[in-house]
Formats: C-alpha cells, sequence, structure tokens
C-alpha cells in the first residue's frame, strides 16, 4: 500500500514511520510527490482538487490538525474518500483560551503596558476601588463547540468558580461533568452567558452563526475566539467593539493572514486601536505538546485503517468535521 506524506518530515515524523513500517512491512510510505497517483493515503493538510483529482488510488486523507476547512471536501466525499483529523491540540487551544479571559479580566496586557512607562494603578495613586482588575469568580461562561476542545475548556475554567454552559447542536446524554448545563440552540447559550468562547470549526453552518444581530444583542459580553473566524460576522464584530455593544474581546482567530511571510493585517478593520480588545495570531493550537500529539494521532489514525480499515476522529460528510 502506498502512502504519502505530503508534510515536512522531521525527526519526529521519522520515529513514526519507522514504527509503522516494523509493524507493517506492507506499508510503502513515501514524501515523493510524483507517485501520487498510487497512493492509497495521503498525509496532508492542504490539498487542491486538482491535487486530489490526480490521486487515482485514493481511499483515505489524514489531515495533522484539527482544522479540515481548507481540504476540497466536497470532491473528497464525491469520490468517497475518508477523512480523518486529529485531537492533538486540544489542551494547548483550552489552555489558550482560558489565558485570554484572564488575561482580559485582569487588564494584564494594559498594566504590563503601562508599568513599562512607570504609570501605576489602583490603590498606590488613591484612584479607588474602580482602577482595578476584575475577578471570573461567579461569572457565567457560555463554550460554544462542545467537543474535545470544548470539553477541555470546560474543564480549566470551571475551577476558577465558573459556572459553565456547553452549546451544541445535537443532544448529549448524560451532560459531561465538566458542564453545569448543556444547551441546544445559539441564541440561548449566547444570552446566559456573560463569557462567550468560540471554539466552534468552520462548516457550511457555522459561518457567519454570531452575524449582526446576535452581536447586536451580547450588551455587556466578552467574547473570546480560538475556533475560526469565519463563524464571527467581521464588520458587525468590529462594530460591536468599537461602540461598546460588546464590552470586549480576545481574538485568536482572525479573517486575512500572511502570504509569502509578508505582514499581513489581520482584518481591513482596526482592531489594534481598540482598547477592548486583546490580539492573538492564531497559536493556540500550536505548542509542541500539540505538534507531538498530532503526530502520534495521525499515525495512530494511520495504524487502525492499515490493521482495521477503521479510522479515529473520522470525519461525518454531513457536519463538515
Amino acid at each position: 500500500m502506498k502512502i504519502l506524506i505530503l508534510q515536512q518530515i522531521n525527526s519526529l515524523w521519522k520515529g513514526y514511520i519507522e514504527d509503522i513500517k516494523r509493524e507493517f512491512p506492507q506499508a510503502d510510505i513515501t514524501d515523493d510527490a510524483s507517485s501520487i497517483g498510487e497512493a492509497e493515503v495521503i498525509i496532508g493538510t492542504r490539498l487542491s482538487e486538482d491535487l486530489i483529482h490526480q490521486a487515482e488510488s485514493l481511499k483515505v486523507v489524514l489531515v495533522p490538525m484539527a482544522g479540515v476547512d481548507k481540504l476540497p471536501l466536497e470532491h473528497l466525499f464525491s469520490r468517497n474518500i475518508r477523512i480523518a483529523n486529529v485531537h492533538g491540540n486540544a489542551e494547548s487551544v483550552a489552555e489558550r483560551a482560558v489565558a485570554l479571559v484572564l488575561a482580559w479580566y485582569g487588564n494584564i496586557i494594559p498594566y504590563h503596558h503601562d508599568l513599562q512607562e512607570n504609570r501605576w494603578h489602583a490603590f498606590w495613586l488613591g484612584n479607588g476601588i474602580e482602577d482595578t482588575w476584575e475577578s471570573v469568580a461567579g461569572k457565567k461562561c457560555s463554550i460554544l463547540g462542545a467537543g474535545a476542545i470544548g470539553y477541555e475548556t470546560a474543564k480549566r475554567i470551571k475551577p476558577f468558580s465558573v459556572s459553565v454552559i456547553g452549546y451544541k447542536k445535537t443532544p448529549a446524554a448524560p451532560i459531561p461533568e465538566v458542564y453545569d448545563e448543556m444547551v441546544y440552540d445559539i441564541d440561548e447559550a449566547l444570552e446566559k452567558g456573560e463569557i462567550i468562547i468560540s471554539v466552534l470549526p468552520e462548516t457550511p453552518e457555522t459561518a457567519g452563526l454570531i452575524n449582526r444581530k446576535r452581536l447586536e444583542a451580547m450588551e455587556g459580553k466578552v467574547l473570546v475566539n480560538v475556533g475560526r473566524g469565519s463563524v464571527i460576522e467581521e464588520e458587525p464584530l468590529y462594530h460591536a467593539l468599537r461602540t461598546g455593544t460588546l464590552r470586549g474581546a480576545a481574538l485568536d482567530c482572525w479573517y486575512e493572514y500572511p502570504r509569502d511571510q509578508r505582514n499581513t493585517a489581520p482584518s481591513q478593520f482596526p482592531f489594534r486601536d481598540l482598547p477592548n480588545v486583546i490580539m492573538s495570531p492564531h497559536v493556540a493550537g500550536f505548542t509542541r505538546d500539540s505538534v507531538q500529539k498530532s503526530v502520534q494521532q495521525v499515525f495512530e489514525n494511520l495504524r487502525c485503517w492499515l490493521r482495521e480499515g477503521t479510522l479515529l476522529y473520522e470525519i461525518d460528510p454531513e457536519k463538515r468535521y
């Protein structure tokens, strides 16, 4: 069986490849793209429709990351090609989400910048209790997306005495213990939480899910996005933050990304000028630990396929996740 890896193969990858070769002598693993016509399995993140068209023998695509929105999904599913991703980044994304919440309420970034300029806050200046930071204890947090990342996020924020509401489309029974409540209506989730954390993937159903109308209804709330920028409409988000409808936001997901290593503004709107926004360069899922776990899970997926023809974390053609 020909297995084509369209990724940079470093020492971590090489170790797992050698393990697979020892366990499955029939596995012919290569990174030579000229063999694409024979490949039954392709491992990669950005595969064009033209490239997939050349893969005449393709049966499975293994993606070494959680997001599959950069794949030509319609073309793949029309050929009954199976797709599986990994969830090795769930803990890192969750940690970043909670860190962004704490940073926003804790005024950590503005206080850091002010003290660099010898500007002090709180009782040192006699400014009173208004010039301080805010605890998250006792607040309610709605997590949009109650999958692997949502679960890990809930697990990390709940110990701060935060009530956690999960949102997902399909009923969960039983409700995982990290949630105080599970709801299945997006507007109910947005209404109940003071802190809103989106970990939603990009799918046809989630694109623009948090639209102008919903943003206008989120008065006084703090929005954290570690999922995909496309879930939240760009201009209405900027407007809601600029006018103060939204109390604030911490954003790790954006609308424009660098090409060819050039400096690129993350949005056509100047979020950088807003005092109530924390900006993060879409790094929530990119840590040494998450990369290692993701590569490990790729080869767990491959092992299951070679052994039994099954897949871990298989993408549902209907849900797109």
